[in-house]
């Protein structure tokens, strides 16, 4: 157990240094989404740190690094193309004017840089858990959960790539998405990222101590639907889209997969459908 919080507590000191130095080339750049980018490379830096320190069977420690990166690199990939070239994430922007010290706007960026990197090695429990796990063969746990992996880096990149083939298409200005993954949750990217999660846990309940790896994804649940996920996610599209937004909320699940409802339709092409007909009909005055 020792052992485990030597390596909880190197993690911590890299990434809180990961994290020093992104806010300085924010100082630079004035970019905020910049974020995104530390807290991918932050996971990658820390799985590195467990695969040096950790005592455990050296392929599962291969494992911990290959699905940890794999992941973070899709999702800083995504992150940057959308972001990066043009402009701040406007999430951030919604979440800085709630953010304590907003007099204080350097500051404020620090406090938030650093929070995620406390988040970051919080989540990281799993990797270090399988890390020091000297079982010489991967367990039913560690199969079940890369399995849940699997199905949760395919379904948000899935998720993800119909987001961006929608907003591509001129005809959808301002408009909802809501074909495809997007029909039956609001977030599906949120939720299969979830799913990713639930996955390193049940890779590590295997493991000594194994139990403390639901501290992730229930974490990470709140993160996602309480947290800086979809409320803020939310805020942005009302802004947006108003009304119909709105009317998607209506039909349709926030986070877990479900049937939506029919889309309602609005009271003026509702009139417009029975007044036409009605004048068509009708015979010109003599």
């Amino acid at each position: 157990m020792f052992h485990l919080l030597v390596m909880l507590g190197t993690s911590f000191i890299v990434v809180q240094v990961i994290m020093l130095i992104f806010w300085a080339i924010y100082l630079v750049r004035r970019n905020v989404s910049i974020v995104d980018i530390a807290w991918g490379i932050g996971f990658v830096a820390v799985v590195l740190v467990y695969f040096m320190l950790g005592e455990g069977f050296i392929w599962r420690k291969v494992l911990v690094v290959t699905v940890v990166s794999i992941w973070a690199v899709r999702l800083v990939n995504h992150l940057a193309l959308r972001f990066l070239p043009e402009q701040d994430d406007p999430r951030y922007h919604l979440l800085l004017r709630k953010w304590p010290y907003v007099n204080y706007p350097t500051f404020q960026v620090l406090t938030l840089f650093l929070l995620q990197g406390c988040l970051i090695t919080i989540l990281s429990l799993p990797f270090a858990l399988m890390s020091q796990d000297e079982l010489s063969y991967f367990s039913t746990y560690e199969v079940f959960g890369l399995l849940l992996w699997m199905v949760g880096v395919v379904g948000e990149s899935v998720a993800d790539r119909q987001l961006e083939q929608f907003k591509q298409n001129p005809a959808n200005a301002g408009q909802v998405c809501d074909w495809g993954l997007w029909k039956y949750s609001r977030h599906p990217n949120y939720f299969f990222e979830w799913i990713v999660w639930v996955g390193f846990c049940l890779m590590a309940l295997s493991a000594p101590w194994g139990l403390f790896s639901v501290i992730s994804p229930i974490l990470m649940f709140f993160l996602l639907v309480m947290g800086s996920g979809i409320p803020i996610t939310e805020a942005h599209a009302l802004e947006k889209k108003g009304d119909a937004y709105r009317d998607y909320q209506k039909r349709t699940s926030a986070f877990f997969p479900w049937f939506s409802h029919a889309k309602s339709v609005k009271p003026k092409e509702i009139l417009k459908e029975e007044i036409l007909p009605q004048t068509e009909n009708q015979h010109p005055p003599v």
